[in-house]
């Protein structure tokens, strides 16, 4: 048998094993940006619940504080109306 040749069978199995690596490298490829979507989609749904839990607590500071809405200053002072009956939890 001449080894320059090579026969029908050969270059069938380097066909079928050059697929087989192609095959495993494009599920791989496929997977791997599945799992990033999955995980973009759980960070993004995450960060839209601590938005909003950001928001609820900001509402709820400015309602104990007695202001219509959220100062940017952190420390902001209760007016000085002298009556606190208003602001009191019933």
């Amino acid at each position: 048998m001449d080894t320059t040749t090579l026969d029908s069978n050969t270059i069938t199995l380097m066909v079928t094993i050059a697929g087989s690596w192609l095959t495993l490298v494009g599920v791989i490829i496929f997977q791997t940006s599945r799992l990033d979507t999955k995980f973009d989609t759980k960070f993004d749904a995450l960060g839209r619940d601590v938005a909003d839990a950001r928001e609820r607590l900001a509402r709820m500071e400015g309602h104990l504080l007695g202001l219509n809405s959220v100062a940017s200053d952190p420390s902001p002072t209760p007016p000085e109306d002298g009556d606190d009956d208003h602001r009191q939890a019933g």
